[in-house]
């Protein structure tokens, strides 16, 4: 099993590489991010908090907190929405003109895992804002990446906006994806095989360093989610 990888030290936070196919965080028993973590930390800390997750199909840079203070300033930073986070996802289809800010109604579908855009006036709607940029169209496999920034942090916001304008993430089934995910290469990183993950990346994120309030920069670069020109 390989080790998590840690793309930077803060001394009481980490964060970290998420591979897709790994759940942030699980019921006691079942493998997930934290017991994963907790494992191969468990020489330096026995205290691992998340101020935010991922969805278990998604990778990227994932945010994790060693000590109590720190769990408390950093959820602090994304209850204000003091962190900026920057997201890569392939999506299908030709979206070259999708550079926009994306504003939309959601809410959770009860007794469903998911979520739907919904009116204003529905019950539990939340609004979900992000703003979008195109970095390039492949019309080889008719995929167009993009880059994500969301301003808000509603559940599953990006995959539900994405699919609501007819450019649902690549292997997104349960947002409507038709077809196998096809993929430049099997992520270094991944834990399952391509079907099990979204083509959805947490690619960088900014924040104030909880222990000396300096901002700080964490990317987490993935090659399957470059646009060579």
């Amino acid at each position: 099993m390989n080790a998590i990888k840690i793309l930077h030290d803060g001394g009481s936070f980490l964060a970290v590489s998420k591979p897709a196919g790994l759940s942030t965080q699980a019921p006691h028993g079942a493998e997930s991010l934290e017991s994963r973590l907790r494992e191969q930390i468990r020489d330096r800390s026995n205290y691992a908090a998340f101020p935010h997750r991922l969805d278990r199909p998604v990778s990227g840079v994932i945010l994790v907190a060693l000590t109590k203070r720190a769990a408390r300033l950093l959820s602090d930073q994304f209850a204000a929405r003091k962190v900026r986070k920057t997201y890569l996802a392939w999506v299908v289809g030709n979206a070259t003109d999708a550079t926009s800010t994306w504003k939309d109604w959601l809410r959770k579908i009860p007794d469903q895992p998911r979520g739907e855009v919904c009116s204003e006036s529905a019950d539990g709607a939340k609004l979900a804002q992000t703003q979008v940029q195109t970095v390039g169209f492949d019309p080889a496999t008719n995929r167009t990446l993009l880059k994500l920034c969301p301003i808000t942090g509603r559940m599953h916001q990006l995959r539900i906006q994405a699919a609501q304008r007819g450019h649902v993430i690549v292997g997104d089934h349960q947002y409507g994806a038709e077809f196998p995910a096809t993929v430049p290469s099997k992520p270094a990183d991944s834990i399952e095989e391509p079907a099990k993950r979204i083509w959805l990346h947490a690619d960088r994120i900014t924040f104030h360093d909880p222990k000396n309030g300096r901002e700080t920069t964490v990317e987490c670069p993935d090659d399957d989610f470059r646009f060579a020109v």
